[in-house]
């Protein structure tokens, strides 16, 4: 039987987090072993006299955490994470993020990977009974022949759901008939690159940021489209003024909630100033929302489409709410530019199942995607701050891109980019999966573009993030210390 105590309902902690912290320490520490059951909430609210939802809360939070497991008919139990140890302070907060020893903090070994590539979500809790439900019920409706004409932008369902999602996520008042479901970003991106007309010939030109997105150049040189990088700041976002020295460009793909992977956002008086280069030079501004979802505690700016729906393309997808797996995205587009979008699509013909649309519609329609992303957003909150203490007392590196999103730029300001490489082939050795910043230009020629790692806080469990951050820290000092 798992005893956490009593709650001290004068703490100015909430109870939940109460909750969580004794059951955290009593896992870290030993008292409770890996694979043991936990109380169903219910009971454990009733010993405790807490609300059920409260005891909810707290197991959602070590569920995110890796601390809990649940298994389908069996219930949640204890994580096997004690095997080698790990310091613990009295609120049962992991904050020993030292160097790990021999099989590391959590006792893996050198061969065992710790993947913390960026852009990965965590689909703990996803599969939960709405998700069931949503599928279920859509594999259970009738079977079409074939795919309905009024579809192939999209079913009608999912797409008047798409729209009311924008409205209360983002604050724009989306007709239906504008959204154009994708195949997730790189289907809305290569959909739109085929409908944007060309001013200065039949080659495409596409001013893209630098760093960036990496399948933005790779889609553009597909598609036999000259590809022009603008710098991007890791400060101030999208240099304005490179991008207004740059004549007859088609379109330009800009990220400005939360660039990837600096970080950095436009300002409203640069959004203001984009727009206005984009009238005068007849440009269409291809808009990635990314990362909206997740402002952690930043006020998200509204969209460039809210402000300019005529000429800006809205591209957005639930890869990094949910996962990247589902291939679920949609287009918001107006006027002339989705006119030959929806043209566009008629030709390549609709890319998306219709059960699955079906199924998301449904999902959406319940309000358990609202329900999931605010689940998700406590957990990225826990996990940056753990983080931002991790980093505090590392002088070697900056850590930044952090206002938003699931990933974070780790800055070496005293690195080249030859230090880079290496302490990213070391630490892949080590089974440490991050990636170079310098991977993110669109040129190896991009000199603007700084030294340092990006990786991901919200795929792995909060075990695994611990050991593999210990091992960032531990190469980067060794190899600066080196330099100095």
């Amino acid at each position: 039987m798992i005893s956490l105590g009593l709650v001290n309902r004068s703490s100015p902690s909430p109870l939940h987090q109460q909750i969580a912290a004794g059951l955290r320490s009593a896992i870290v520490t030993g008292r409770v072993a890996g694979g043991e059951t936990v109380p169903s909430t219910r009971s454990l609210a009733a010993d405790l006299g807490v609300a059920r939802g409260t005891v909810v809360a707290a197991y959602e939070t070590l569920l995110g955490e890796g601390y809990l497991l649940s298994r389908v008919g069996g219930g949640t139990v204890v994580a096997d994470v004690t095997r080698g140890g790990g310091g613990v302070v009295a609120d049962g907060v992991p904050r020993e993020w030292s160097t790990p020893g021999d099989g590391g903090a959590d006792g893996l070994g050198p061969t065992d990977t710790r993947d913390l590539r960026p852009g990965r979500p965590s689909t703990r809790g996803l599969p939960d009974a709405s998700w069931r439900s949503a599928w279920r019920r859509a594999a259970a409706a009738p079977v079409p022949a074939d795919v309905a004409p009024s579809s192939v932008l999209g079913t009608p369902h999912l797409r008047e759901e798409i729209a009311a999602h924008l409205g209360r996520t983002r604050g724009i008042d989306v007709a239906p008939g504008d959204v154009i479901v994708t195949a997730g970003t790189s289907d809305a991106l290569l959909l739109t690159f085929s409908a944007v007309p060309r001013k200065a010939g039949a080659r495409l030109r596409v001013g893209v940021e630098d760093p960036g997105y990496r399948r933005v150049p790779r889609i553009l040189r597909r598609l036999g489209a000259e590809v022009v990088g603008i710098p991007v700041r890791s400060d101030t976002g999208l240099d304005l003024d490179a991008l207004e020295a740059q004549a007859n460009l088609d379109a330009v793909v800009v990220t400005p909630q939360h660039h990837y992977p600096l970080g950095s956002r436009l300002s409203g008086p640069e959004r203001a100033r984009l727009l206005a280069w984009a009238e005068r030079s007849g440009a269409v501004v291809i808009e990635d929302d990314y990362d909206s979802e997740f402002p952690h505690g930043r006020a998200p700016l509204p969209p460039l489409h809210l402000i300019d729906p005529a000429r800006v393309v809205l591209v957005g997808s639930l890869s990094k709410v949910l996962t990247p797996a589902l291939r679920c995205g949609w287009l918001v587009a107006s006027g002339g530019i989705r006119d030959r979008l929806v043209a566009a699509r008629e030709d390549l013909d609709l890319p998306v199942s219709v059960v699955q649309m079906d199924a998301m519609a449904r999902y959406l329609a319940t309000g358990a995607l609202a329900r999931h992303t605010a689940r998700r957003r406590r957990d990225y909150r826990h996990r940056r701050a753990l983080l931002l203490e991790a980093f505090a007392d590392v002088p070697e590196i900056s850590l930044t891109a952090m206002d938003g999103g699931l990933h974070a730029f780790a800055l070496l300001r005293w690195a080249t980019p030859r230090d880079e490489r290496e302490i990213v082939a070391e630490l892949g050795e080590r089974g440490i999966q991050v990636a170079g910043m310098s991977s993110y230009a669109v040129s190896p020629s991009s000199t603007h573009v700084p030294a340092g790692l990006v990786f991901g806080y919200a795929a792995p469990t909060t075990v695994e993030l611990t050991a593999g951050v210990a091992e960032i820290i531990e190469v980067v000092r060794r190899r600066a210390q080196a330099r100095s």
